[in-house]
């Protein structure tokens, strides 16, 4: 055999040994592109917001499913929520920049694209879903230390803390509670209800944020949507106060509309009775892959 065939060989096995273990895993790619023309009070701005998501997924020798999750900005970028997830008979363990125990049940109000707001949240280091106990109810725990990886440094996560939370659904209904107590003795807690039917959703939530000092300022969200064929209509209330003062009433209302291949149309408003420069109208389309 000559020497330029032989070198071809073991070429080609070297890069086939390299490549089994990627062919062993699951790859996919997924993301989204979102485009917005926004006003402002008069003043318009432009907005384009994208990423995508590299998820590989493979099985251990003893039946663990192990995930890795990264996620790019359009620009490039790290866009937050990159870790490295093991599950098996108990639970899953999410590891890196994720949700939080009360980030894993809430933001029930938040349908819109842009302009809604959820609940205020923190990111976590680890997120333990643990195993079924019953059917309808799912529980979680997080953890978070004093310094935390660069990208959930980057994000939420500033201080250690433990989480812990719970949902429980049965039919249309679910119901949803949790906890996370803070190292710098703040403390957050949370409540949240959904129901549906017949194409209207209904849901609430409340989140109670305590500083150190004592002093809690709440956050209370109600929404209702209506969706028909390919059209659905929302809004969103929300009221944020503190030690009796109201510092924010902002209602949202917005229009989607589905035009098929994961493309979306979409208009919508939003203004804080407590801050007369705050309305804004949002017109974009969304694209997800």
């Amino acid at each position: 055999m000559r020497e330029s065939q032989m070198k071809k060989i073991i070429a080609s096995a070297v890069a086939v040994a390299f490549a089994a273990p990627v062919l062993a895993a699951d790859i996919t790619i997924s993301g989204d592109q979102e485009f917005t023309w926004q006003d402002s009070n008069g003043a318009s701005e432009t907005a384009l917001d994208g990423d995508f998501n590299i998820k590989a997924t493979t099985e251990t020798a003893n039946g663990l499913t192990v995930s890795a999750d990264i996620n790019v900005s359009a620009a490039a970028g790290d866009d937050g929520s990159a870790s490295l997830t093991i599950a098996g008979p108990f639970g899953s363990i999410d590891a890196g920049d994720t949700s939080s125990a009360l980030d894993a049940v809430d933001d029930v109000t938040d349908w819109g694209y842009v302009l809604t707001n959820g609940t205020p949240n923190e990111d976590a280091a680890i997120l333990w879903t643990l195993p079924s106990m019953m059917e309808g109810l799912s529980l979680y725990a997080s953890f978070s230390a004093e310094t935390n990886t660069a990208a959930n440094s980057s994000s939420d996560a500033t201080t250690e803390s433990n989480g812990f939370a719970g949902k429980y659904s049965v039919g249309d209904l679910s119901v949803r509670m949790g906890v996370n107590d803070n190292k710098d003795a703040t403390e957050q807690n949370y409540v949240g209800v959904t129901y549906s039917f017949a194409g209207v959703g209904l849901a609430a939530e409340q989140y109670v944020s305590t500083d150190a000092a004592g002093v809690d300022t709440d956050t209370d969200s109600m929404s209702l949507t209506y969706s028909t064929g390919d059209i659905t209509l929302a809004v969103e209330t929300q009221k944020e106060s503190s030690a009796g003062a109201t510092s924010a009433d902002i209602t949202t209302m917005g229009i989607h509309y589905g035009l098929g291949g994961g493309v979306t149309a979409f208009v919508e408003n939003t203004d804080d009775e407590q801050d007369a420069t705050a309305e804004t109208t949002a017109i974009g389309v969304t694209f997800a892959f």
